[in-house]
């Protein structure tokens, strides 16, 4: 089952900005040089934007963004909170899930329904301690 990111309204303006942006010195200066910069700023930005989402399949989750693919088996996950941490994550919105798993490890993620992402991890794992409220 796959879950997009949740994307905060405040994230259009500020992906569509720095892809404008990037652009602005070809329009202003008439410089070709600047596409060498502009168009790879512009295609990692648009990649993130459009490949940052969560799929569980077979006992795993699977977070993907962009050049980020890592696998999580279900049954190393340990607890879920919801979080706020501003950290860089694989998520395009601050409203999150911390998930710890393995020994020590965590990863940021912010998948849109989120309700249904934890039930649907909670029927493939029912020891992970999922707090639902903050």
């Amino acid at each position: 089952m796959k879950f997009q990111s949740k994307k905060d309204w405040w994230t259009y303006p500020v992906f569509l900005g720095i892809v404008i942006a990037v652009f602005i010195p070809l329009f202003m200066d008439q410089d070709l040089t600047s596409l060498y910069i502009g168009v790879p700023v512009a295609g990692l930005i648009l990649w993130i934007w459009f490949t940052t989402y969560y799929v569980i399949e077979n006992n795993s989750l699977v977070v993907r963004s962009a050049f980020i693919h890592k696998t999580i088996p279900v049954y190393e996950i340990k607890s879920i909170k919801r979080t706020f941490n501003p950290l860089s994550s694989p998520a395009l919105s601050l409203d999150r899930l911390e998930i710890i798993y393995g020994t020590g490890k965590m990863v940021l993620i912010s998948p849109d329904n989120r309700d249904k992402f934890l039930d649907e991890l909670e029927k493939l794992n029912q020891s992970i301690v999922i707090v639902r409220k903050k």
